[in-house]
């Protein structure tokens, strides 16, 4: 992927913290263009990294939207349980 990016350098800055100089990191500088704009290849890698998300776990959406149901039917069935239970300690009380 470099070749499309091109060769960068990061860029350092150093601040004292707790008597010890670090260096912090605050950006890169091109050195060489790569075969890509910025935001071709911000958007190519993002398509990317979004397929290989997808080829990890192709089930996912499934499973998502299995989860929505289930939860919906958990939720449902927990008031049913409060009002029967409602009902059945209502002459106890």
């Amino acid at each position: 992927l470099w070749e499309l990016q091109g060769e960068r350098e990061p860029i350092f800055e150093e601040k004292d913290e707790h008597g010890h100089k670090v260096q912090v990191f605050k950006g890169w500088k091109q050195n060489k263009p790569g075969t890509m704009t910025p935001l071709e290849y911000d958007q190519a890698v993002g398509d990317l990294v979004g397929y290989m998300q997808w080829m990890a776990e192709p089930a996912q959406n499934t499973r998502v939207r299995i989860g929505v149901w289930v939860l919906i039917f958990l939720s449902f069935f927990t008031f049913i349980a409060w009002r029967l239970n409602a009902a059945f300690w209502k002459d106890i009380k």
